[in-house]
């Protein structure tokens, strides 16, 4: 081998239980450290009667860091080996590789076992590492290969190992390989306390799942990526982009006269889009949820009548397996490849947080371009109320052509691969999401790392949730959101405080404060508008939450303060929190103004209980007021001066 100016090479060796491993690791300047491991097996040293063997001498190995050998072993625990194809070159063992031939005594690859199917938070995808050759090659997508379309359902995705793109290899190398010190202490403590890997198999890919105490869903989810097939080209539909209004207006303007038959209706819905599939389906969709009513008294009651399509059509009323039903036999007509889904939605009687998964339900499912895409036309026609027993129609094209990873929020299927995620999450997962509103995506809406399941778990009656709004690419304008905490067995709404925390270039930081008014639980339910939307109107609900009160009872309960909306302008009470404060004691007012439109400057003040001209803030910072000052007793005003003498009311609190 010619040598490389700069190059070094050190090696280093150990023995444990007869096994000799060799270290040499290659460093060279601007490529990645090479690390070669080998193995040999010594035989054993005859000794005479009455002697000692000769002791090893020690070696002296540079040590790594902690971050570098914990990052080896949760790889070697996710990863099971996979067999080399028979003729194939094998690949070099790395330290962890022969941790697992040595010390865990694991030669051979063993068989995945068929179980159920568990909880998969740390699984990754195996892919096998090829030769260093491998890294000059162009990076490749992943490959999906389609099994021949069954009767009963959708073609089954296959997952097919490719290379990974060079840019990771090299990282890999960089980061996973170099000298090992005290290798025989860290194979006896490997050995002792390796973790015991329970081993499922899913499809043709076998997954390891493990069940710590808490886990983080969204991030398990957002290891799983959508399934594709061969013809996928790499660009994902979005129909939010699409116009649809020619589409919609046709299937709403469909005559009497054309519904007598799936046949006809069928024909009538998609002839004029002929080879637009996004369009003919389009106006399926649009038909069912104009003209099929939710069947609400039939769901509850367990006695909902025929479903298949032809029914459906006649009564123009059913469940969700009626509306799955016939959507498929409309597709049918235009010869649209589309599958019915079975299992269970977070629908009618959900709650964050309950036990169950949801309630039965079905859907569908396409294939757009190698993409599968899935549609909902039952929550796509409008929304149940349970205690009326009756149906609000709402049209909700959401709920048209949603990709797998948001469906997944609110539907869970019988069958793993009709997830059409690879990997697949299992249901205690599926339990732990957040529960999600088509809004909460359409504002933009994220939750932060302080509430990443459907259960936010208060301290001592006190608790909080940070959201994300998104900015507007256009304007930097932001949703606006409201808080309210219904508690069980209490009785009433208490309020909530959404409070500014930061914001970056493109993300306003919001934090929602909360007292818990007695001990056990209740729900945090999140209710939003879109950017300039009227605030004096009801929102609709984005978000709901579990709020569970440990070791609180509502002694340390204190009133949120009441807030209003104002014109130009959005704003945050940083100070005070509570609704009441002690009168006669210095106390910090600080507001926090954002969102403000172009051409408006905020004047914010403090009118006391006399009602007299109210004392303006300090803008302390741009957009950030304060002021500190002892307050008399009474209801104290913070205003928004409109004009030398106007105003208008921004919150109120009391000085007791």
């Amino acid at each position: 081998m010619s040598q490389v100016p700069g190059q070094r090479t050190t090696t280093q060796t150990s023995t444990v239980n007869g096994v000799t491993t060799t270290v040499t690791t290659i460093y060279t300047p601007g490529q990645p450290t090479k690390v070669i491991t080998t193995t040999s097996k010594l035989r054993p040293v005859e000794v005479p009667n009455g002697q000692e063997p000769p002791q090893p001498q020690p070696q002296i190995q540079p040590r790594p860091s902690s971050q570098f050998f914990r990052k080896q072993q949760h790889q070697q625990q996710q990863q099971q080996p996979e067999s080399p194809a028979e003729g194939s070159p094998k690949r070099k063992s790395g330290f962890f590789a022969n941790l697992k031939k040595h010390v865990f005594h694991q030669d051979k690859p063993q068989a995945p076992a068929k179980v159920t199917p568990q909880q998969p938070v740390q699984q990754q995808q195996h892919k096998p590492v090829q030769q260093q050759q491998q890294q000059h090659q162009p990076a490749k997508q992943p490959i999906l290969i389609q099994r021949p379309v069954s009767q009963t359902g959708p073609p089954k995705p296959i997952a097919q190992p490719v290379s990974q793109p060079a840019q990771q290899q090299q990282q890999y190398t960089h980061q996973d390989d170099g000298p090992m010190e005290r290798l025989a202490e860290k194979l006896k403590d490997a050995t002792l306390h390796r973790p015991k890997v329970s081993e499922s198999h899913t499809s043709t890919v076998t997954h390891h799942h493990h069940h710590p105490g808490d886990i983080d869903p969204i991030a398990c989810l957002k290891k799983c990526a959508p399934v594709v097939t061969t013809t996928f080209n790499g660009q994902r539909l979005d129909p939010e982009a699409i116009d649809f209004s020619r589409e919609d207006a046709h299937a709403r303007g469909c005559p009497k006269s054309e519904t007598v038959s799936i046949e006809r209706l069928g024909r009538y819905l998609t002839s004029p889009f002929e080879g637009d599939k996004v369009s003919q389906l389009r106006a399926i969709f649009t038909w069912i949820a104009d003209n099929i009513v939710y069947d609400v008294r039939g769901y509850l009651s367990g006695r909902w009548g025929d479903q298949d399509s032809e029914s459906v059509l006649k009564s123009r009323v059913g469940v969700c397996e009626g509306y799955a039903n016939l959507f498929r036999s409309l597709a049918k007509v235009a010869g649209l490849q589309v599958f019915k889904i079975a299992g269970v939605a977070r629908g009618i009687g959900y709650r964050a947080g309950d036990s169950r998964a949801g309630g039965e339900h079905a859907w569908n499912a396409t294939v757009i371009d190698g993409e599968y895409l899935l549609i909902d036309s039952t929550w796509g026609a409008g929304v149940c109320n349970a205690s009326t027993q009756s149906f609000e129609k709402k049209f909700r094209p959401f709920y048209f052509l949603l990709r797998p990873n948001r469906m997944i929020y609110s539907h869970f299927p019988e069958k793993d691969e009709d997830q059409f995620l690879d990997p697949p999450i299992d249901e205690h997962t599926f339990k732990r999401l957040p529960c999600l509103k088509p809004e909460t995506w359409q504002l933009g809406i994220k939750v932060g790392h302080s509430a990443r399941g459907n259960v936010i778990r208060a301290k001592d009656d006190y608790g909080e949730v940070q959201l994300r709004l998104k900015k507007r690419p256009s304007d930097g304008k932001t949703g606006k959101i409201v808080g309210q905490l219904q508690w069980d067995n209490y009785g009433k709404i208490t309020h909530a405080i959404v409070q500014w925390e930061r914001e970056d270039a493109k993300y306003v930081y919001m934090l929602v404060k909360f007292w818990c008014p007695a001990g056990g639980q209740g729900s945090l339910n999140i209710f939003g508008w879109p950017p300039g939307g009227d605030q004096t109107k009801p929102g609709p609900q984005v978000l709901s939450f579990l709020v569970k009160n440990e070791g609180g009872s509502g002694k340390n309960a204190k009133p949120a303060m009441q807030t209003y909306v104002v014109k130009g302008f959005s704003f945050s009470v940083l100070e005070p929190l509570s609704a009441v404060v002690k009168k006669g004691v210095p106390t910090t007012i600080r507001i926090r103004a954002y969102d403000i439109e172009r051409g408006t400057t905020p004047a914010i003040a403090i009118q006391a209980p006399d009602g007299g001209m109210p004392v303006r803030l300090t803008e302390v910072e741009p957009n950030l007021f304060e002021i500190t000052k002892a307050l008399d007793g009474g209801q104290w005003k913070i205003v928004n001066m409109t004009s030398e003498y106007g105003f208008s009311f921004m919150a109120v609190f009391d000085a007791k």
